[in-house]
């Protein structure tokens, strides 16, 4: 038993990216032991309202993830449990767990609330941020996951009157702790972060002391319908008139010995005042920075949109003190770094304090517990792993074989890339584990629209948490809904994707003995599954339900200053929603088999992680590449940071690894020339080396990389002497021991990447994420190398030392004597040749004392960005993938799902320029997406159907249709009709709206449901 392998994974932490870690391990079959030390599930997520940078409702995504979580047959969640012990070794570990006693039997309580409202005893409500108060037996939010009350012993009275109330009698007092032992064949610790209390280490911006001055999740908790969901002044609750936003509370500074970047704290305290421009049209909002470090995809466009479109005034400097008057209002002092001078912002109504991310008390204690060593920051350290295989290309590797560390376990990071580390570790975590049993479950509901059938409809109307619901007259909706024919029921709740949202479908399909439902809310490209399951959970096929029809974006959100109009247009979209589902039918399904393989195109460092994953769980893999070589960038780096180890070295790892692996099959100059197939069941012809190979996969990888901006000539004075390079080209030379001797280097930031049209520059307008990184790596390296030499480097407007460690070399150099000057596309640089000595001078202002200067250096290195690699625009093509505004290939959402396309079975790590480990991270994750598909695929026929005594055989159908799925049979000598492939078939529509004599129709969607819809919504018989 000690050597067997196992099928199951501890995740330690159930935020989340303890979640979406389990749901993947999960989804691919494994047993998952979620354990979280709080009473539920979500972690600090779920605290957020609004999501960057779409400003989405944060619990719209994050809800419908609990309740999958919830109610996944893999995974087992453990509240209020901790970790006591953790004894073997990779693919075998004896763990000791303890949970303690939340008073309340799970398995009784019906999460009724009665014990709440009797309880007597009211306190400070710390997952509101003392904003608000709660009961001795409480509830965190309205949503959480398990919905099941706790006792807080601490402040309970032992009064027994919830005992009393209790109906189901699932009080019970004496509950006691439980020790449990668990066998597992990995571990990911995810435990999370907890927010920097300013009140300990700054005083002096009166936290706890004033009540107007919040942190950035008390923050969220104050605008959450789930929360406070007030945005106005927490003394008194007046209007909000005057508010600013501090950035680096607790982080970038060194007086209280916290100097790394939270990386977060920029976006977030963008989001919040954008949140609250939204509700105070004209209330004044600052926000005061260091350096603004959006780098992330859309990021920069979200930083231009806040300044341009929200009247948001930027103020570049520290807060240094907080006053408070007697009416409550704030004196906010600060110095505007811009112009050098003092600052004083009087009358605020609301100071939001950005504060950093600090080790949670779990990350502290797992730490201690398995002697895992924690850096500078506290946090899990990610540079003492170098004995481990794959150290020297990602971060989500301890030094325990078989342990990972994911999200803000090891260092502040935003949701973005905590998600792709989740999913990393999910695909991490399963090769070493027993492969899990590949059979899925596929549900017959019988069909119900027969002769006899009688439409008994359920209508369910969603508040949003208040955003349809603060336009919308959701009352007058419910009334006319219930005047409609066959509408048996209808009802509106605060969040109907919610777990308690979901059961009142549940019960109420039930107990009305509904047979059709819907379900007004938002998007259906967010909910629609979730609401389907909800009714496939009681019997009833998804098939019959429609929606969710969309009243927040189509109405709410859009006729925002016209509520009786949005409210008419409300009632309108239901009543077609309800003809529409009068007329469904049931949907047959059919099971694929998977071919045990993946195309990944692309070997450089992404794809040759994707196909070692792929491959170690025993599947092959087909890794292409376009080139000579595999190692793609790797190839003319020469030290990568922030570990500043050989990029050759760790190449050459990779390169005997990839060449070992008998499950990998290496094609190099090599491409796709065609592509057939369907998911799961993929064809690809590739011209290797001139000659053409077939291959047959059930998924596709896109790692393909980027290219290097290419400055036209004279731009910065690009190719006017030798002595003006760009990165690329500096990083050839180091490799090559091409530098010899240097008194001077300059290097320019954000060339050819955020690009301000307005000030005529040229280039792209999204930052590429790691020039300003890659930049004080480099200078780090010459300083090294050459310690006389004067180094500089200019940067536009703020320097982005992103991610973790940065920071720290970014003021080790400064001390070593790297200066940094800042400058603007206002006030742009100019850069002239020395005839004489061919050295380029760089005419500047300096932005932070407002004087000119000219400087003359040896070299002069461009920092160039990085765009979407050449043939992309083909290869999406080929693949039916689509790409985003700035060329990459596009995520079906890029938060929560980073690696999916919009063509199922094929994902990509090549969505926007990262670092060496974020470009891991989302290889690997794609490689657990694949690994997902393993286990066969349910595929439901929404497809074209023909009415063979209709078809007159003209042939159109299938010389229009995109998929090859369209064919023409045979049927005697005299007749020749069409045919459809169901599994080809996407569904797409375009044979239907074609064809002469209206012989095809869509299953699901067919003319009847549809003229029913919009003969209702025109209000025509």
């Amino acid at each position: 038993m000690q050597n067997e392998k196992l099928d199951e994974v501890l995740i330690i932490g159930a935020g989340i990216a303890g979640m979406d870690c389990a749901l993947d391990l999960a989804n691919a079959g494994y047993k998952v032991h979620l354990i979280e030390k709080t009473p539920c599930i979500g972690g600090n997520y779920a605290k957020i309202y609004k999501i960057f940078p779409y400003d989405e409702c944060s619990a719209c995504v994050l809800t419908p993830k609990m309740n999958q979580v919830g109610k996944h047959i893999n995974i087992s969640i453990l509240t209020l449990t901790e970790v006591l012990e953790i004894k073997g070794k990779i693919g075998n570990f004896q763990v000791k767990l303890l949970q303690k006693p939340r008073y309340v039997d799970f398995d009784k309580c019906t999460g009724c609330q009665q014990c709440i409202i009797t309880c007597p005893v009211e306190v400070p409500h710390e997952y509101n941020y003392g904003l608000t108060n709660r009961k001795a037996i409480y509830m965190d939010f309205a949503q959480q996951i398990p919905f099941i009350a706790t006792i807080d012993k601490d402040h309970c009275i032992n009064c027994k009157m919830c005992v009393q109330t209790c109906k189901a009698n699932a009080i019970d007092h004496d509950m006691k702790e439980k020790l449990m032992e668990i066998n597992v064949g990995s571990i990911v610790i995810a435990t999370g972060f907890e927010e920097f209390d300013p009140s300990e280490k700054l005083p002096q911006f009166g936290y706890k002391r004033y009540k107007n001055v919040v942190t950035s999740l008390g923050y969220e908790r104050m605008t959450h319908p789930a929360g406070l969901d007030n945005v106005v002044r927490p003394s008194d609750g007046k209007q909000i008139k005057k508010a600013i936003f501090v950035n680096c509370v607790g982080s970038r500074d060194e007086t209280i010995d916290q100097i790394y970047c939270n990386k977060v704290c920029c976006m977030f305290g963008m989001k919040n005042a954008r949140f609250l421009r939204m509700h105070e049209p004209n209330a004044e909002i600052y926000i005061s920075y260091i350096d603004i470090r959006a780098a992330g995809k859309l990021f920069e466009e979200y930083y231009r949109s806040t300044c341009d479109q929200y009247n948001i005034k930027f103020i570049r400097g520290k807060a240094a003190e907080i006053q408070e008057h007697e009416d409550s209002s704030l004196l906010v002092r600060l110095e505007n770094t811009e112009t050098g001078e003092p600052l004083d912002i009087d009358n605020v109504d609301l100071v939001s304090l950005n504060c950093s991310f600090k080790p949670s008390r779990g990350t502290l204690e797992i730490a201690k517990l398995l002697n895992l060593k924690l850096a500078k920051d506290n946090f899990l350290s990610d540079l003492d792993n170098s004995s481990n295989d794959n150290f020297s290309s990602g971060s989500i590797e301890t030094a325990i074989p078989g342990i990972y560390m994911i999200g803000t376990a090891h260092g502040p990071r935003d949701g973005t890339d905590t998600i792709a580390e989740a999913k990393a570790a999910a695909s991490a975590a399963a090769n070493h584990l027993k492969a899990p049993s590949k059979a899925i479950e596929i549900k017959e509901f019988k069909s119900i629209e027969d002769n006899n059938y009688t439409p008994r409809i359920g209508v369910f109307i969603c508040h949003c948490g208040g955003i349809i619901s603060s336009v919308v007259d959701i009352k007058k909706v419910v009334e006319e809904i219930k005047k409609i024919p066959n509408v048996e029921f209808v009802t509106n709740y605060l969040f109907m994707c919610s777990s308690p949202g979901q059961d009142l479908i549940k019960e109420h399909i039930t107990q009305n003995n509904l047979n059709r439902i819907v379900v007004a809310s938002c998007t259906p490209l967010v909910h629609e599954k979730t609401f389907r399951d909800a009714c496939e959970e009681v019997g009833l096929s998804r098939f019959y339900f429609t929606g969710p029809i969309n009243i927040r974006e189509q109405c709410a959100m859009v006729h925002h200053d016209y509520p009786e109009d949005a409210t008419e247009k409300a009632i309108q979209l239901i009543k077609g929603g309800i003809a529409r589902v009068k007329n469904l039918k049931n949907v047959p399904i059919k099971e694929l088999d998977v071919i045990k393989s993946t195309l990944i195109i692309g070997a450089g460092i992404s794809g040759m992680n994707a196909a070692l994953d792929v491959a170690a769980k025993g599947n092959k893999s087909y890794l292409i590449e376009r080139t000579d070589k595999v190692g793609g960038r790797l190839n003319n780096l020469y030290e990568l940071f922030p570990f500043s180890k050989k990029a050759n070295v760790i190449l050459n790892e990779y390169k005997e690894k990839i060449e070992k692996n008998s499950n990998i099959e290496l094609f190099l100059n090599s491409e796709i020339c065609e592509m057939s197939g369907y998911l799961g069941n993929y064809k690809f012809k590739l011209n290797v080396d001139g000659e053409i190979k077939e291959i047959e996969v059930g998924s596709v990888i896109v790692s393909i990389g980027t290219k290097e901006y290419e400055p036209s000539e004279g731009e910065y004075g690009y190719k006017k002497t030798l002595n003006i390079i760009t990165t690329l080209e500096l990083e050839r030379k180091l490799q090559n021991n091409e530098l010899r001797s240097i008194n001077s280097v300059a290097f320019i930031q954000c060339v050819g990447s955020r690009a301000y049209k307005e000030c005529s520059e040229t280039g792209n307008v999204y930052c590429s994420r790691v020039c300003c990184n890659v930049s004080i790596m480099n200078a780090k390296i010459l300083k090294e190398k050459f310690p006389n030499a004067q180094i500089t480097i200019f940067y536009k407007q703020h320097l982005r030392a992103y991610g973790r460690y940065m920071e720290e070399i970014y003021r080790e150099i400064q001390l070593n004597g790297v200066n940094f000057v800042r400058w603007t596309p206002e006030a742009p640089l100019k850069i002239q040749i020395n005839e004489n000595n061919k050295k380029p001078q760089i005419n500047f202002k300096d932005s932070l004392i407002n004087e000119d200067f000219v400087l003359e250096v040896d070299l002069l290195v461009l920092s160039v960005g990085q765009e979407a690699p050449e043939g992309i625009e083909k290869l999406c093509e080929t693949l039916g993938i689509t790409r985003s505004q700035d060329g990459f290939v596009e995520e079906l959402h890029v938060k929560f799902k980073p690696v999916e396309t919009k063509v199922p079975g094929i994902y990509s790590s090549a969505s926007f320029p990262k670092d060496i480990a974020d470009s891991v991270s989302l290889a690997r994750a794609s490689a657990s997406a694949a690994q997902q598909l393993q286990k066969g695929i349910q595929l439901e026929l929404t497809t074209a159907i023909v009415d063979e005594e209709l078809c007159v055989g003209c042939g159109l159908c299938e010389l229009i249709c995109p998929y090859e799925a369209n064919s023409m049979i045979q049927k005697n000598p005299f007749e020749i009709l069409a045919t459809t492939d169901e599994i080809k078939c996407k569904g797409c529509g375009t044979c239907v709206a074609a064809c002469p004599v209206g012989a095809r129709t869509l299953r699901w969607w067919t003319d009847e449901c549809y003229d029913a819809q919009i003969d209702q919504i025109l209000n025509e018989d």
